[in-house]
């Protein structure tokens, strides 16, 4: 479940977009993912880690959240790239969905630390 709602973060925010934009204005090509996209993405990732870091080991999630949005960026990526760069990006987001992920479940026990410590602290002043 973890690992369909991680690649789902991908297909739902991100594969659907494969338009540049050109801003007349500026010039410039932009895209072909919007910053709304992006934050989306993030925002839902926290619910997804959240879920991973209470129904998993620590280690697992950390091996299953990277894997399964990197290998479904692959799908997408492989398949319409013709340069064969697309296995360096894989390697660039799984590295780069790694360290969030780790930043993610460590704020994460944090904050779970934090609530416990509370809960202790309250029922010892009762």
């Amino acid at each position: 479940m973890i690992a369909v709602l991680s690649a789902g973060l991908w297909c739902g925010w991100f594969a659907w977009d494969t338009e540049y934009q050109y801003d007349a204005a500026t010039g410039r090509m932009g895209g072909p993912y919007a910053v709304w996209q992006g934050v989306g993405a993030f925002l839902c990732s926290i619910v997804v880690v959240w879920f991973a870091y209470r129904l998993l080991h620590v280690a697992v999630a950390l091996l299953v959240l990277p894997a399964s949005f990197t290998f479904a960026w692959i799908t997408t990526a492989a398949a319409t790239d013709v340069t064969g760069l697309w296995m360096v990006g894989a390697v660039l987001l799984a590295f780069g969905t790694t360290v969030g992920v780790a930043m993610m479940l460590g704020i994460a026990a944090a904050v779970e630390a934090a609530g416990r410590k509370a809960r202790v602290s309250a029922a010892a002043s009762e």
